[in-house]
């Protein structure tokens, strides 16, 4: 097979990136061929024939736990011009697509918040978030906050009901990360970082195991793969640092701020997600989470019914 990255064509453009280590098995295995799922101004999305997804992005996106990084801004970024490439190849350290070459130069590790504090301390940084996410608009629908509600009353008590609530979420709204997608990573990520037990992380564990194996076809495949991440234990530091004020009672609005920048309504979402996941990991809590916010409703009401494939959502 001709290596792809070995053209003579002058045109050829190489620019070194920084990859995460989440996704250095799927950068070092020998070059195959690689879907285009979206090209934006500041990332592109591929999928490799085993169904991993990769995010090209540049220095000032949204640094996904599963992105390589150029070192460039968006301002100057080459993807719009690579818009028309549908086909790329992942491999032997390095992505290509159309002209572009994006070899891993270094290597980097998706953070991890300080560990939580005390109950009193959590509660407190619960409260917090709680009151700021008031006003706040999401992509939510009342549904939706129902699902999440459902999610973290059953979570430690009743697995396969908070399976079902969880189900519900897959998929559901639009976009390439829909709302219910994104609330579900915030709860899996919270539940699983700020439990006072090993217990939080056993029940994130199960929980997480069963969606991931039915998130594929259900959603689209950025979301999935953010799923599994999310089960994992890694988000976007956005996510991560507005996790860790939370578990200590620091800095959340500051940190909430900056999470309400990713997305049209995706920051909004994961962090509702979070606020339902940080009160389901303490059991002395009654999650205050089943009403609709005052920012849903309206304009923001989801038009895709849960369980929608990828495919439908995108049509």
């Amino acid at each position: 097979m001709v290596d792809p990255g070995d053209s003579g064509d002058p045109a050829t453009v190489t620019m070194p990136g920084s990859a995460s280590e989440r996704i250095r098995a799927a950068l070092c295995a020998p070059t195959r061929p690689a879907r285009v799922l979206g090209v934006f101004p500041a990332a592109i999305y591929l999928a490799d024939p085993d169904g991993t997804v990769l995010a090209l992005c540049t220095h000032d996106a949204v640094r996904l736990p599963n992105a390589l990084v150029l070192a460039g801004r968006s301002t100057a970024s080459p993807f719009p011009a690579l818009a028309g490439h549908r086909h790329a190849h992942i491999g032997d350290g390095r992505v290509c697509i159309g002209p572009l070459r994006v070899p891993a130069a270094r290597w980097w590790t998706p953070p991890r918040p300080p560990a939580p504090g005390d109950a009193d301390t959590r509660r407190a940084g619960c409260a917090a978030l709680r009151t700021a996410l008031e006003p706040v608009r999401t992509g939510l629908s009342a549904d939706a906050r129902a699902h999440l509600a459902d999610l973290g009353r059953h979570v430690a008590t009743d697995p396969d009901r908070a399976y079902a609530a969880a189900l519900r979420l897959i998929g559901l709204g639009p976009g390439l990360t829909p709302s219910g997608d994104d609330a579900l990573c915030g709860f899996l990520l919270a539940l699983r970082l700020l439990a006072p037990d090993p217990a939080g992380g056993r029940h994130a564990s199960a929980l997480g195991a069963r969606v991931t194996a039915h998130a594929p076809g259900r959603t689209t495949d950025l979301s999935a793969a953010l799923l599994g991440h999310a089960v994992r234990g890694d988000g976007c530091a956005q996510l991560i640092d507005l996790i860790g004020a939370v578990g200590r009672d620091t800095d959340v609005i500051p940190c909430l701020r900056r999470l309400l920048t990713v997305g049209h309504t995706s920051g909004a979402d994961l962090a509702h997600g979070v606020l339902a996941g940080a009160e389901a990991a303490d059991a002395d809590l009654v999650p205050a989470i089943a009403g609709a916010p005052r920012g849903c409703g309206g304009p923001t009401e989801l038009p895709y019914p849960e369980g929608r494939s990828a495919r439908e959502q995108r049509a």
